[in-house]
């Protein structure tokens, strides 16, 4: 019986972060993204981000978490919200905080646009508009 509870105990405090998925990564960032996260407004999809950066961003930012809108037909994402954190995996404590839109990102090659085909936003794209 002290076994079962031990285990119980023990998946009980598991990490908030177990379910996150890492879907790519940059020579200085790592994204993983929370699939349970993933839901329809509408014409678009919104998931939550976790950008865990190598070092210490400026201002002592180690880690971002950011919710995405997606627009799966015109392959584009802005941000609508995001946190600041002080240590990896959105843990710590939140430094700064905000909600607005951005600008469209395009996540595909476009004629007459200066975005590299290879970003890191493209597999988060990808992901979430295969499910």
């Amino acid at each position: 019986m002290r076994t079962i509870l031990s285990v119980v105990l023990l998946l009980a405090a598991a990490p908030a972060w177990a379910d996150w998925v890492k879907v790519t990564e940059t020579t200085d960032t790592v994204y993983y993204l929370d699939p349970a996260s993933i839901s329809d407004k509408g014409e678009f999809r919104r998931v939550s981000v976790i950008q865990d950066y190598a070092t210490q961003e400026p201002g002592g930012t180690r880690s971002r978490r950011v919710s995405y809108e997606i627009d799966c037909a015109g392959e584009r994402l802005r941000s609508v919200a995001a946190t600041e954190h002080s240590e990896p995996m959105a843990q710590g404590k939140r430094l700064n905080s905000w909600e607005r839109e951005s600008e469209w990102l395009y996540v595909a090659p476009r004629t007459g646009t200066s975005i590299p085909p290879r970003t890191p936003y493209r597999p988060i794209l990808r992901f979430v508009c295969s499910r």
